[in-house]
């Protein structure tokens, strides 16, 4: 497994580094659902967790990493104890904190959907889904009734947020966009990608054509970010390394441990 040294955790963060391109740009609130897509490499899995340092009440709530790729920086957090790892078969825990669940697709995904109602009927629990398009029922346009689009279609009254990855958007059912507070769009595969994302942002919202047109041609670890509350799109720089990451959630962690809260 790749991963990456630092020096031992020793002083808090500076503060938050929200490296914006354009003035505005917010964070998601704790109840806020975000669907992040980009192809490997573009930055979204770093990114994802930058958000997530940042955002997730996890000192409040239990919140659930679905990990099907062993995602670097989530192992470094799992390593650090920082994170947890629970079994995809575990009794669902009412402590916060942050539970890392990893399987195998080629056990099958009936363990998934299991899991997934397992979240559905707990409710008040955060979700976090790396890499979408494994998900069952994701696919198709069709609402099969499924635990997934369950959380999505009844999941505000349930009190659970959901954090979204995916590489290939075209394949990920239009429920994930109509239900959501925030999306981003680092590179993608296709403009069939990139339409499957815009499909569902408002072309007369602000700096629309801007940050969504053809014309733009992102750099490296940039991502297109649109705001629905503001009714408002950004152009966003890289966020910060994976070190600065994982101090932030070593902070907040430590943080709320002190207060007794993990």
């Amino acid at each position: 497994m790749a991963t990456f040294s630092r020096p031992a955790h020793k002083f808090l963060p500076p503060p938050r580094d929200k490296r914006p391109e354009s003035s505005g740009f917010r964070f998601p609130g704790a109840s806020d659902r975000v669907t992040i897509n980009g192809m490997t490499g573009s930055g979204k899995s770093t990114f994802a967790m930058w958000l997530f340092s940042e955002s997730a009440d996890f000192d409040k709530k239990p919140w659930f990493i679905l990990d099907f790729k062993g995602e670097i920086l989530i192992q470094q957090a799992l390593r650090e104890g920082l994170f947890t790892e629970l079994s995809i078969s575990a009794r669902i825990p009412d402590k916060p904190g942050v539970y890392v669940v990893r399987h195998e697709a080629r056990e099958g995904l009936g363990p998934v959907t299991e899991f997934l109602w397992s979240i559905y009927q707990a409710g008040k629990r955060g979700l976090f889904l790396d890499e979408a398009t494994m998900i069952p029922e994701l696919r198709g346009e069709a609402n099969s009734g499924g635990p997934f689009q369950s959380i999505l279609s009844q999941g505000r009254s349930k009190e659970i947020p959901v954090y979204v990855l995916a590489q290939r958007p075209v394949n990920v059912n239009n429920m994930v966009f109509t239900e959501n507070n925030f999306y981003c769009a680092f590179r993608l595969r296709s403009k069939r990608d990139l339409q499957k994302v815009t499909d569902h942002i408002p072309e007369d919202s602000k700096r629309f054509d801007q940050i969504w047109g053809d014309n733009l041609r992102l750099p490296a670890h940039y991502s297109r970010w649109y705001d629905a509350q503001q009714d408002a799109s950004f152009l966003l720089k890289p966020c910060p390394p994976p070190d600065r990451i994982l101090d932030a959630l070593f902070a907040r962690i430590d943080s709320a441990k002190k207060r007794e809260k993990l």
